[in-house]
């Protein structure tokens, strides 16, 4: 699996909250986010496969999921702030142009987790799962 945790990156840092932006969702909701570009349809594609009819996975851990196929912004799941834009989001999570990335992003607006590939939604639970936020019961 091509997935690999990273330094905590505070999203907000730089980046004032507005309503297109994900720092509204801070101390609310996780976001797992997904940009793909033409390349990366179909693992995009089998994302969101591994998250159909997994919605109370999703509720129960919080998560609000977006997906973001070259300029269209779609909420799959949770709630979102308004008028997300696909270039801000690409900017705000620092994707780069890679076909597929995966994007978890904690409670507190840090980077948790990455992957360059579609990930069954238990590997990303067991992610949440081991925060400490998580494990304290501090998110509920």
């Amino acid at each position: 699996m091509d997935f690999h945790l990273l330094a905590p990156v505070l999203l907000a840092s730089g980046v004032a909250a507005s309503a297109g932006s994900l720092d509204a969702l801070r101390w609310e909701n996780r976001v797992l986010l997904f940009v793909s570009s033409e390349g990366g349809a179909a693992d995009a594609e089998r994302q969101e496969a591994f998250l159909r009819g997994r919605e109370r996975d999703l509720a129960e851990r919080q998560m609000t999921v977006i997906a973001v196929r070259g300029q269209d912004v779609r909420v799959l799941a949770g709630k979102a702030p308004r008028d997300l834009s696909a270039d801000a989001l690409r900017r705000e999570t620092r994707v780069g142009d890679a076909p597929f990335v995966a994007v978890l992003i904690g409670l507190d607006g840090g980077v948790k987790w990455t992957s360059r590939t579609p990930t069954p939604l238990d590997e990303i639970n067991a992610v949440i799962d081991a925060m400490p936020m998580r494990r304290a019961g501090l998110d509920r």
